[in-house]
């Protein structure tokens, strides 16, 4: 007679310990629920049935490894005793050994037992939402049958989005229970959000230096408007001299920094995070050439990188990849962690962070001719150690995207969080945690992003977000004629049309009308694609009159959804216009006085 020894499934990082004997020693049957309270805690109750394959084995105990560290009111026990589990915590799991007092023996011979407890890790209310994460199960050939349900507060509203889709949905008049396919679970896990939107404020500041002997031009990355985010600013301070789009839909914003200098900028609003993509904001790329390219860090030529692309073809075969074959290295945290690139990142798989999984998978997908892109930014967690962020000063994180040709949208993932997180899924779907700073595709290492920005003398927190509320958007435009006040009937008058945002959201497809009553304009009808707030365009305007020989007023408009302005236009003809000149009377009395002297002089002389 033996005794067995079981060390059973994992339920959250796919941890599978070894047993002494081979596993198919044993089958076991679930029958497990989550019931996420109103608070968000969850309670867990785990029906297990252990059947003996063997008629001279029997087991002794029984662990379950929970990808959870903040478990309470653990239990477990069968029909007739209580069982006495010992508990050892981990550094992102719990372990639970329940010890069997009976000696079950005999082939087909089974024990039935619960294991119950109670967690904070797998819901959490995140400022306007509600997020459910249950990782995948590990799947092993001593499983049977896994029968899972996910029972849900009704006053949680409506999911945004559930994965994988459940087979069948009973709605209760308190809470609403959803029971999945076993198999679906194997795949991915289980990921549901309950609202649309999210909102973060921020705060960022930007400490900028001149070290050299002259002035220069500098400038800063603005978190930027996305298919999954638009940003609401209250404040820039001081405002900035240009901002520019650059090819990865960047926000610069341009600064003049004297000779020897130090500036520190300030910026402040909010985020809307969203599920969808917004209606509308597609984001069609005449050349995908410039996100196939290697880049430093994405070493696309590296034959290792070429053969395993080869292999994957898919972004998603790419994603899984990772989750499954990289391992985070929590002791690489730290302010001056090397950026290690892809090539080093398949030579060195057990010591990945954000960074690697994202160079990585950029790598991958453009040897294998999809084009991507990494991104720096925020992500919010609750858990360090499920969901980590790298990019420690100030607390980043980083992710890749990669371009949909058929959705003309670059489509963000995050295969560190479904690495860490045991196999819940961020593939299929964007979540509501990532706020996008800055995008590295035509190049792997700039802009940087906030939180970046520091002088030789500051060493601070420059990056504050909070869960937040709707900001109103207000929409509004300057628009203001830089013309001469005067002009001459039948000669052109140049000049522009500056065009200023001065709301606090981008303007898209701005149309502004200019029109004039006598004269004609270069300018009829402008089309702005996008204009950031703060951003200001200017317009080269040309009116001509054909009529040369009257004295008129032109009124100039120009007219935009946002807002209007008017300007008025003296036109004089040639002879009128010079004398109605102030400088032509100071000129015709200096040259009437020199006239006079001049004649004054030659009489002089003459009497001498």
């Amino acid at each position: 007679m033996f005794k067995k020894i079981i060390f059973f499934i994992s339920l959250f990082f796919g941890f599978l310990s070894r047993p002494a004997l081979a596993q198919t020693e044993f089958i076991t049957d679930y029958i497990v629920n989550y019931s996420v309270n109103s608070d968000g805690s969850t309670y867990a109750s785990l029906n297990i049935k252990l059947t003996n394959q063997l008629s001279n084995i029997y087991a002794t105990e029984f662990t379950l490894s929970i990808g959870s560290t903040k478990l309470s009111q653990i239990k477990a026990f069968s029909e007739s005793e209580n069982l006495n589990p010992k508990i050892i915590q981990g550094q992102k799991t719990t372990n639970i050994i329940i010890p069997f007092n009976q000696k079950v023996l005999g082939k087909d011979k089974t024990q039935t037992f619960t294991v119950e407890f109670v967690t904070k890790d797998f819901s959490h209310r995140l400022g306007s939402v509600w997020e459910i994460s249950i990782p995948r199960l590990s799947k092993t050939d001593n499983l049977r049958a896994y029968d899972f349900t996910l029972s849900v507060p009704n006053s949680f509203g409506e999911p945004a989005s559930i994965t994988p889709k459940p087979i069948n949905i009973q709605r209760g008049q308190n809470t609403t229970l959803y029971r999945f396919n076993s198999q679906d679970l194997f795949e991915t896990g289980v990921s549901a959000t309950f609202g649309q939107t999210q909102y973060f404020d921020f705060s960022l500041n930007y400490n900028l230096e001149n070290t050299n002997l002259f002035p220069i031009k500098t400038e800063i990355a603005l978190p930027p408007d996305t298919p999954f985010q638009t940003i609401v600013y209250s404040q820039l301070e001081p405002k900035p001299e240009t901002i520019q789009i650059d090819a990865d839909n960047n926000w610069l914003a341009s600064y003049y920094l004297p000779a020897r200098s130090q500036l520190k900028i300030i910026a402040t609003g909010s985020a809307e995070i969203n599920l969808q993509p917004k209606t509308g904001f597609l984001q069609p790329i005449a050349d995908l050439n410039p996100y196939l390219q290697e880049k430093k860090y994405w070493e696309i030529s590296n034959p290792k990188i070429k053969k395993l692309a080869s292999e994957l073809k898919t972004p998603e075969k790419i994603y899984q990849y990772l989750v499954d074959n990289l391992i985070y290295d929590y002791g690489r945290l730290s302010d001056n962690a090397v950026r290690f690139g892809a090539a080093n990142t398949l030579d060195n798989p057990n010591s990945a962070i954000c960074r690697e999984f994202t160079d990585l998978f950029v790598a991958l997908t453009r040897s294998a001719g999809i084009p991507s892109r990494a991104v720096n930014g925020f992500a919010y967690t609750t858990n360090p150690s499920l969901r980590p962020l790298s990019l420690k000063k100030d607390v980043l994180h980083a992710w890749p995207e990669y371009y949909d040709q058929n959705k003309q949208l670059w489509i963000p993932i995050d295969p560190t969080w479904g690495n860490t997180t045991g196999g819940v899924d961020f593939f299929s779907h964007p979540d509501l945690n990532h706020f996008a700073f800055v995008f590295l595709g035509i190049d792997s290492e700039y802009p940087i992003p906030p939180g970046a920005y520091k002088t030789s003398f500051s060493d601070t927190k420059d990056i504050e977000i909070n869960f937040g509320q709707p900001i109103p958007h207000q929409p509004q435009v300057s628009l203001e004629f830089h013309l001469s006040q005067t002009g001459l009937s039948g000669v052109p008058l140049k000049g522009e049309l500056v065009v200023s945002n001065s709301g606090n959201i981008a303007l898209y497809e701005l149309l502004i009308d200019v029109k004039t009553q006598k004269s004609t304009s270069s300018l009829n009808q402008l089309i702005i694609p996008v204009l950031p707030p703060f951003a200001k365009q200017s317009f080269p305007l040309e009116i001509n009159t054909q009529n040369w020989q009257n004295a008129f007023t032109e009124k100039i408009s120009a007219i935009s959804k946002y807002g209007s302005t008017e300007f008025e236009v003296q036109f004089f003809p040639f002879y009128r216009f010079i004398l109605f000149q102030p400088k032509f009377y100071f000129y015709l009395t200096g040259i009437i006085s020199l006239l006079v002297l001049s004649l004054i002089i030659i009489k002089i002389r003459a009497k001498i």
